[in-house]
């Protein structure tokens, strides 16, 4: 028998799956291992039934589309010249083919698909549990130091959050509604310790995103409980963290007004009115990949402390600024592409294949919006982790996705 039927292998696969939303935001380095466990088993399985693998039109478009990203800054690393590290982390986008096409086999599905919402619900559980251990025994103001930089570590924890209550409609009876209500809380609490504004702005559109797409299955419980979760979520800001980081932000302002950018908000206004001024110089291709803060230097001006940044803390702006209007359009191409692919799978009449496709529109608009404040392209743990996971959605959200069988009794 194939190694690609075997049980053995449908473990191994449903194995890591499990491991890696649980543990990504608990033990720190893991998602490395897992995500190169789950690259090798997909190569392994492409390796062994290449000629097996259908590939649609979608697919095509889907791969294409965030290729065309990393494509453009070779395209203006060869021209502008600039640093072939700064290709590492969006070239990692080659890993999604492989286990997408594994993952949209339905004897794959059928095995593996209840291992990664099991492992998504514990893993958002997880990092609300240590959160309030680092908040309430160890004293912590803001919690993800311990795992990498606090603001990739609440991007992470509202995915995981967002995802979570998503998987309510998945289930008819309320046992496991309540268990993925008490997961998006996890991981709700997670992203509201870290203290990342940006993150928790993501979060909000994109469950108001998700909350229309939902009224427009006409699944009314659903619908009020997520609607019941946004209150929820009105009702924290009064919570003395989101409070305080709210008048960080006024602060801030107040002082950038009176000529002081030496703020948290402060650097990024200055770092993105810089990024426009050197885009206008090179509009195409910009300064070159990796090159931002040797463009940076010379206008900084008596801003020193300008000169330690290595990007222009936007996704947007930074892209703007080392590949030009090129690089930005082939960049909102990579977001913009697979989340119109997602959306069109919203209207599928089976709902396994929905509730993945709501979650890759989530993780799509979460990205997108906590870009505009974070290049998502600047921490390894942001990139293994919005490739990894968008390879699920497209591979678990397939035309032929197959309920697994255990997925089927708890649905309606």
């Amino acid at each position: 028998m194939s190694i690609i039927y075997s049980r053995l292998f449908s473990l191994a696969v449903g194995a890591v799956l499990f491991l890696f939303p649980l543990l990504i935001l608990t033990i720190k380095g893991s998602y490395n291992f897992l995500a190169a466990a789950l690259l090798m088993l997909g190569l392994i399985f492409c390796w062994g039934s290449k000629n097996l693998i259908e590939i649609s039109r979608e697919d095509f478009v889907f791969f294409g589309s965030l290729l065309i990203y990393p494509f453009v800054l070779l395209i203006a690393m060869v021209l502008q010249g600039g640093k072939w590290t700064a290709l590492d982390y969006p070239w990692r986008a080659l890993a999604i083919l492989p286990i997408a096409l594994m993952l949209k086999t339905p004897s794959v599905q059928i095995t593996c698909t209840m291992r990664w919402i099991q492992g998504w619900l514990m893993g958002a559980l997880l990092s609300g549990v240590v959160a309030l251990f680092l908040v309430y025994w160890r004293g912590w103001l803001r919690v993800g130091s311990h795992i990498t930089n606090e603001i990739p570590y609440g991007q992470i924890a509202a995915i995981l959050a967002l995802g979570a209550f998503l998987f309510i409609g998945l289930y008819r009876h309320c046992i496991w509604r309540l268990v993925c209500c008490f997961a998006g809380c996890g991981g709700l609490y997670a992203l509201i310790s870290s203290g990342t504004r940006g993150a928790w702005v993501a979060f909000i559109l994109a469950l108001f995103s998700c909350g229309l797409a939902i009224f427009k299955w006409k699944f009314p419980r659903v619908a009020v409980a997520m609607v019941l979760f946004a209150l929820g979520i009105l009702a924290l800001q009064h919570s003395s963290l989101v409070q305080s980081r709210l008048d960080a932000v006024r602060a801030d302002m107040l002082s950038y007004q009176n000529g002081d950018a030496y703020t948290s908000t402060g650097v990024r206004l200055e770092l993105w009115r810089l990024s426009a001024e050197i885009a206008k110089e090179s509009p195409l291709f910009g300064a070159g990949p990796g090159h931002f803060k040797e463009a940076l230097a010379p206008k900084i001006g008596e801003k020193p402390f300008l000169a330690n940044y290595a990007h222009a803390h936007s996704q947007y702006f930074d892209t703007l600024a080392n590949a030009g209007f090129i690089g930005l359009a082939g960049l909102l191409v990579s977001f913009l592409a697979p989340l119109v692919l997602f959306w069109g799978r919203l209207r599928s009449s089976q709902r396994l294949e929905r509730v993945f496709a709501l979650q890759g529109c989530g993780l799509i608009i979460v990205s997108m919006v906590a870009g505009l404040t974070q290049p998502l392209y600047a921490h390894n743990i942001s990139v293994i982790f919005y490739f990894i996971c968008l390879s699920v959605c497209w591979g678990f959200s397939s035309a032929n996705a197959v309920p697994s069988p255990r997925l089927e009794d708890g649905m309606e």
